[in-house]
């Protein structure tokens, strides 16, 4: 298993409850995808450098998590469907 991390951004006119059920939900969906140590860290609501479908901030979300390779197509396949996320980078850490 590696180390990687995925930066999230939603959007702002979440309430904070829809928020956090939106940073639950890609948490579980990195369990249901077999990844450990699952660490998440709000940064909030902060302006992005360029829109991103017509918004000129969003909440963003740093996810820090160990999962094998393979599983990350079942991650991204789930967080495409997903409207409330702006968008979203998933990086390998060395």
């Amino acid at each position: 298993m590696k180390n990687y991390e995925i930066m999230f951004i939603l959007s702002t006119q979440l309430t904070d409850e829809e928020k956090q059920a939106k940073v639950k939900f890609v948490e579980e969906t990195l369990v249901k995808s077999e990844a450990a140590e699952i660490k998440t860290e709000v940064w909030g609501e902060r302006k992005l450098a360029y829109p991103i479908k017509k918004k000129e901030n969003g909440y963003y979300v740093l996810t820090t998590f160990q999962i094998d390779g393979i599983k990350l197509a079942e991650v991204e396949a789930r967080l495409n469907i997903e409207e409330s996320i702006l968008k979203y980078m998933i990086v390998k850490n060395d």
